[in-house]
């Protein structure tokens, strides 16, 4: 009893001096499968504009003034409705400066060009006041309303409106997301999101061309209908939010940087919420950690999400020269 006593006695204290010497020496890291965020995200990955990586800096950056957000493209769709609408006069140009498309032609755009360059600059102060209000990147809303509409806020085919060419799915989709957006374009005590007829009220009250006004389009309202496009957008965004934790079980401030979320964010915009899942849920069984945009590059399928994907890369693609020298 006496040896057997003795020997458990040393073994404790075997036992004793391992324990100090491996809390001397720091400790063994554990590998885990991932981190677990025990708390809920707080803010907003949205909104939260950390940790940026340069390469996005050229439209992650905020101007300082509204005509850093200046731009010079010649958009025949543009030119061709200031041409049809009577703004510009191309009477000595072939066909009136007029494609049977409703584009004008190369002469209708010469001609045109001055006024299309005054048009597509008209928002840049809304746009940037809209990102002080809502908090959309300013560049990515200048170039959405550029791919989209080119300025011309008017119903196309009655499916797509003003600026942005919302839907009646997509409008009603963002109100489901966005309770700020649905306090100011709701009638109280209306359920907007789920009214058909409600939603493309909203919609109708998004054209804001105008005969009678300069450049044919009525600025006070398009004002108003880029505040509405940005809450919008901040929806969809909020939608991308609850996807990427869906995909994934993470929070998505843990899941994917700022750049990523807006990425993400245009891309559902364009080819819808499965798609950006069925992405998401591809690429996290792939990395079991932060997912990087390359990283979602890498796993989208699909023509409808592949079209998605080339959105978002064409609006954040480089187009200013902004200096990455701040977050």
């Amino acid at each position: 009893m006496r040896i057997v006593s003795r020997r458990f006695f040393r073994l404790i204290i075997l036992f004793f001096v391992a324990l100090t010497l491996l809390f001397s020496l720091g400790g063994v890291a554990i590998p885990l499968a991932r981190p677990i965020p025990v708390e809920a995200q707080t803010v907003s990955t949205c909104l939260n504009r950390v940790n940026i990586p340069t390469s996005d800096l050229h439209w992650a950056y905020v101007p300082e003034i509204a005509d850093q957000l200046h731009t010079e493209e010649e958009y025949y769709y543009l030119a061709g409705q200031l041409i049809a609408n009577g703004v510009v006069d191309a009477g000595t140009c072939p066909s009136s400066g007029l494609m049977s498309s409703g584009y004008a032609n190369a002469c209708g755009m010469s001609v045109a060009r001055p006024t299309v360059i005054v048009v597509q600059n008209l928002l840049n102060d809304p746009i940037l006041q809209a990102y002080e209000d809502v908090g959309v990147p300013p560049v990515i809303l200048k170039l959405l309303i550029g791919t989209e509409s080119q300025f011309w806020p008017s119903a196309v085919s009655s499916t797509h409106y003003g600026f942005g060419h919302l839907t009646n799915i997509g409008i009603r989709n963002a109100l489901q997301w966005n309770s700020d957006l649905y306090s100011q374009v709701c009638p109280s005590g209306s359920d907007c999101a789920s009214s058909y007829s409600l939603a493309d009220q909203i919609l109708a009250s998004l054209v804001d061309t105008c005969p009678a006004c300069e450049y044919g389009i009525d600025t006070a309202k398009a004002s108003r209908s880029v505040n509405i496009l940005a809450e919008s957008l901040l929806g969809y965004c909020s939608q991308t939010e609850q996807l990427v934790y869906n995909a994934t079980g993470w929070y998505s401030g843990y899941a994917v940087d700022y750049a990523t979320i807006w990425k993400l964010t245009l891309m559902d915009y364009n080819a819808g919420s499965q798609c950006v899942y069925n992405t998401l849920k591809a690429t996290f069984a792939y990395t079991r950690g932060p997912m990087r945009w390359s990283d979602i590059s890498a796993h989208v399928s699909g023509d409808l999400c592949i079209r998605g994907w080339n959105y978002a890369n064409t609006i954040t693609a480089k187009y200013f020269d902004f200096p990455p020298t701040e977050n």
